[in-house]
């Protein structure tokens, strides 16, 4: 099959696709919405009244809060089942984990919300569970950096640099030498990064049911089980760039001409305004088609499930080159209905059940009203004969206290006409119809259930025939969610962090910080929905809990402590008490007393041990590290102090051997003038015997002078042999420390 097959099977799935626009499931979607809203009907009458009741609302908006309680008060929504003893404390942390990331790492309220009011107005709610990946982009700036700063900067591969700037600052600066601070100039930079994370985690949103498509002929409320399952929705081209689609295949996408639907008018309440095309070519809507399709693509005779973008009449592109066009295990949505119907995706919702109700009810009561407003401002009847144009126009105004002006007595020409208050009549259909709402729905506005006050003294059989069947049908409805789209999203989610999470983190689960890694996990298929605190409302199941307490007070009296009731049980007992006030800390109101002393430590409080233990030889291995670290530092200080004796000691004997040079010079200096003298005293003989005298003792003072020099020499080089062994001696010291 060539790309342009898979690109028209894909089309016509759309197409022919249940929920799409114009169908039946659309127009009723879209009634729907118009009811609960309590918008105009189409037939008005000018004049009388336009008044439109609120059953719809009503219903949803009573179940709304029930349900939000029963799948938010439990410590966990669901629990995954060991397979045996040994698995007990994984599948604990699995079941904590995954609805910590249910609920921590996602707007679960939200999604809960949304989810649940599509359903019960929309038909199906639904979900769509996936490992996001997509690019995050955001700017940082930085100023006045230095080089190793910046370094240190440039080398995060999240961070890409957009702007640069070189400038020279003055900086204050310690002068090791003199102690004092003295200004100097450096180099500093500014620059701007953008940072692009692609930190992956497991992302849960609802799906407005106006993007949600399923082949036409799917006969199942779980979307698995459908030849195809899409997404058909309005992004922007920025958004399909964050989510790895290439860009210039994104940018030569044709602009969507924005056409809403009669449904998605009715979502906006039919009175939004579309706005013209953003002038920011980046902010452009472009309509993308995500299709999870079962077809045999590669020609093996099987079809194998295969994820399909495509935009504009064509493939998606990624931003390596490669087509939007994968083989994937599973599709990503989660659908629940409070009604559905054996064989059939769409069941029904409650304002299935309500709108002819409230269509019903809103005609009944607008013709109380009528008849109520014609008997209390009645028309008129007159003698045309009679009635002037003034007395006319004044008996037309219709406001308090009106004048009426006649010519002749009113009697002989005008009388009220007389219209009989019959909308008494109406009440009690009015009441039988508000009784079939609640017989469907099981919601009515006296449905209060049962008050502890009332009924503690009631035993337990009493109160099971008197719960209120109002809260079982909520119940029943909780529980269809429950073992349908709940179960499947949370074995996704485990399937998910199996699959992707890469690495440990460490968390908070039941109070304590715990390693997770789901790499060391194992497969799960069975799991347990906790909805509340079962199948009784928490009123019931305070009735319940105050009856044990008064039975096991009357045993206490009558002497079977710790023969019938221990003061264990007693605890329990109290411990329910707290968690049904929907408190999780027990032990900040009750000591348990089989707790009194320390209890051997716990699975999980053994494996915080061992990490903690790991952490301090972690510890201790990078103060070793440290150490080492200084102990090279400190030997390379000493080789350049070493190295640094050695110049001066090589400066030290040059300074001596240029002496010992200058000396030398001037002794045989001397010397030369010696000789010179003396062969002029031998040349002018006895004659000079006087200047000869005179002479020699010249020539005595230049030899005392030259021994003096060659004393001088020799205490220079005993000098120099002095400082050249302290130096040495120096050095061995700074070696030994």
């Amino acid at each position: 099959m060539d790309e342009r097959q898979l690109l028209t099977i894909v089309k016509t799935e759309f197409k022919d696709a249940m929920g799409a626009d114009g169908q039946d499931i659309s127009r009723e979607r879209e009634l729907a919405w118009d009811r609960y809203l309590s918008l105009p009907m189409g037939n008005e009458v000018e004049g009388e009244s336009t008044v439109v009741t609120s059953d719809v609302a009503d219903v949803i908006d009573s179940v709304m809060p029930s349900l939000l309680r029963i799948f938010t008060t439990a410590d966990n929504v669901v629990n995954f089942d060991p397979v045996g003893p040994e698995d007990i404390p994984l599948a604990e942390q699995e079941s904590d984990y995954v609805n910590h990331v249910f609920f921590k790492e996602n707007d679960a309220f939200l999604v809960l919300y949304y989810w649940m009011f599509d359903a019960l107005l929309q038909k199906n709610g639904i979900v769509k569970a996936w490992w996001d990946t997509s690019e995050k982009v955001s700017q940082e700036t930085y100023k006045g950096l230095d080089e190793d700063q910046l370094a240190e900067l440039l080398s995060d591969d999240e961070l890409e640099p957009v702007e640069r700037d070189e400038r020279e600052e003055v900086v204050a600066v310690l002068n090791t030498q003199t102690g004092l601070m003295e200004e100097q100039t450096i180099t500093v930079t500014d620059i701007t990064f953008r940072r692009v994370t692609t930190d992956g985690k497991v992302s849960v949103a609802s799906v407005p049911p106006t993007e949600y498509r399923i082949s036409s002929d799917s006969a199942s409320l779980n979307p698995n089980e459908a030849r195809m399952v899409g997404h058909e929705r309005d992004v922007t081209r920025s958004h399909l760039i964050e989510m790895g689609f290439n860009e210039e295949w994104v940018n030569n996408l044709p602009p969507n001409k924005k056409f809403e639907s009669g449904e998605e008018l009715a979502r906006k309440n039919k009175s939004d305004e579309q706005n013209g095309d953003p002038q920011d070519r980046s902010q452009q809507f472009v309509t993308l088609r995500e299709a999870y399709i079962k077809v045999d693509f590669d020609g093996d005779g099987r079809a194998e499930l295969r994820q399909v973008y495509t935009a504009g009449g064509q493939l998606a592109v990624w931003q390596d080159g490669t087509k939007a066009n994968t083989v994937v295990d599973r599709q990503p949505f989660h659908v629940i209905c409070p009604a559905p119907l054996p064989h059939k995706h769409f069941g029904r919702s409650l304002a299935d059940k309500t709108i002819d109700i409230q269509e019903t009810s809103t005609t009944l009561l607008r013709q109380v009203l009528n008849n109520l407003y014609h008997t209390n401002n009645p028309g008129n009847a007159i003698d045309e004969r009679a009635i002037g144009e003034n007395t006319m126009d004044d008996l037309l105004t219709t406001r308090v206290g009106r004048t009426v002006r006649f010519g002749r007595n009113p009697g002989e020409s005008w009388a009220p006409m007389t219209i009989p208050f019959t909308a008494g009549a109406s009440f009690p259909m009015l009441e039988y119809f508000d009784k079939v709402k609640r017989d469907r729905t099981g919601i009515s506005a006296d449905s209060e259930g049962l008050s502890p006050e009332a009924l503690k003294n009631i035993q337990t059989t009493v109160l099971a025939q008197s719960v209120d069947i109002s809260k079982m049908k909520v119940e029943t409805v909780a529980r269809i969610f429950a073992e349908t789209g709940f179960k499947s999203l949370f074995l996704h989610i485990h399937e998910l962090l199996m699959k992707y999470q890469d690495r440990e983190k460490i968390v908070k689960l039941r109070n304590q910080w715990v390693r997770v890694d789901p790499k060391e996990w194992r497969e799960r298929n069975d799991l347990t929905v906790n909805i509340g605190l079962g199948i009784g409302t928490r009123e019931q199941n305070l009735l319940h809990l105050q009856a044990i307490k008064d039975l096991q007070a009357q045993i206490v009296e009558a002497g079977g402590m710790n023969l019938i009731v221990s003061p264990q049980n007693i605890y329990q007992t109290a411990k329910e008490f707290v968690k049904n006030a929907n408190l999780k800390d027990p032990a900040m109101f009750f000591t348990d007393p089989g707790n009194q002393t320390a209890p051997p430590p716990s699975d999980e409080q053994e494996e915080l041990q061992r990490l903690q233990l790991q952490v301090e030889q972690e510890k201790t291995a990078l103060a070793r590290e440290r150490q080492a670290v200084n102990a090279a530092k400190l030997q390379n200080e000493q080789q350049e102090m070493g190295l640094k004796h050695q110049r001066e000691v090589f400066k030290l004997e040059q300074e001596r051997e240029a002496r010992e040079d200058k000396l030398f010079v001037e002794n045989e200096k001397l010397r030369n003038q010696l000789t010179a003298l003396q062969q002029q005293a031998e040349k002018q003989g006895v004659e000079l015997d006087l200047k000869a005298a005179e002479t020699a003792a010249k020539v005595e003072n230049l030899r005392a002078d030259t021994q003096k020099k060659e004393a001088e020499a020799a205490n220079l080089e005993l000098e120099h042999d002095a400082a050249k062994s302290g130096l040495l001696d120096l050095a061995s010291d700074s070696s030994d420390e």
